[in-house]
């Protein structure tokens, strides 16, 4: 299960949580039983913005531990071993024109935007008139 942080829109700010094409917002009454909607009933989906930032406590654990063994260049090289994670920041619209304005790492954006492109393809089944 996935992170979500809802930051505007129809929808109460606050955290979800997305899985297999779900998203499910946790609400403060009932945080175990939140509203939920598939990516299905997106009607329109676009990124807002993308932040990359490394995971500094990450980096500098890495950093102090390539220095005692290699020293400074074992320093360097921890740091840059460090993970690096991108944020997103997406407007959905769903097809009821509720707006849900929402941050995420990019890994599940990614997995929401494969499966809302996959939804609405035109379909391939019909012939062209060949």
């Amino acid at each position: 299960m996935a992170k979500i942080i809802v930051l505007a829109g129809d929808f109460p700010q606050g955290d979800a949580e997305y899985l297999r094409g779900t998203i499910t917002l946790k609400t403060p009454h009932k945080p175990l039983m939140g509203k939920s909607f598939l990516v299905s009933e997106f009607k329109d989906l676009t990124v807002e913005n993308t932040d990359s930032n490394k995971n500094i406590k990450s980096a500098i654990g890495l950093g102090m531990v390539g220095a005692m063994f290699l020293g400074p260049v074992g320093a360097v090289a921890g740091y840059l071993l460090a993970g690096h994670n991108t944020e997103v920041t997406f407007l959905a619209t769903l097809k009821d024109g509720q707006t849900l304005l929402a941050a995420t790492d990019n890994e599940t954006y990614q997995d929401i935007a494969t499966r809302f492109n996959r939804r609405n393809q035109p379909d391939r089944h019909h012939k062209t008139g060949h």
